[in-house]
């Protein structure tokens, strides 16, 4: 018999990405969808127009919807945010205690896929940086298991590279 206040969860969907455009659509699609941690790797961020207005405001929104909201990226190169995402930077010095920029480091330097991963629910993935084709997994919450231990294995070898401040200069 079925209970009638039983929540029906969402089927898993699993869609084909062609280009870079789709791939960018998609980490907005996961940044409107996600409710408490969103994980980004990336080879330097120059690829995601991570900086425009609409992207912030949406990672903004994000992490003012909670304290216990957070984001973390994790990047082979930090110098395009350095010097290219200056809203960037300020969502950083605004919540400096929840949102966490990474550098590669060791083998994790050589990885050469990029994803972004929201509430180990929903992911977009390509498998090599270079290549525009990627998958995005959403509702899939064993498919994501895999590309969280990924991410946890990459952020265990990387270091703190961007921080809110901007001592030394």
């Amino acid at each position: 018999m079925h209970d009638p206040e039983e929540t029906v969860q969402p089927q898993p969907e699993r869609l084909a990405l062609h280009s870079r455009k789709e791939y960018r659509d998609a980490l907005e699609r996961l940044t409107a969808l996600v409710q408490r941690e969103l994980r980004i790797f990336d080879a330097d961020f120059s690829d995601l127009e991570v900086n425009s207005q609409h992207k912030c405001e949406l990672l903004r929104a994000f992490l003012l919807r909670s304290r216990n909201n957070r984001l973390y990226i994790a990047l082979h190169d930090t110098d395009y945010i350095r010097n290219y995402c200056p809203r960037l930077l300020v969502l950083l010095r605004q919540f400096s205690d929840r949102m966490f920029i990474h550098q590669t480091q060791g083998e994790a330097a050589s990885v050469q896929d990029c994803f972004v991963l929201a509430d180990k629910l929903h992911f977009v993935r390509r498998p090599v940086y270079a290549q525009p084709r990627a998958t995005l997994i959403l509702n899939d919450d064993k498919e994501c298991q895999g590309i969280y231990l990924r991410f946890s294995e990459i952020w265990d070898s990387s270091f703190p590279a961007v921080s809110a401040t901007t001592s030394g200069l």
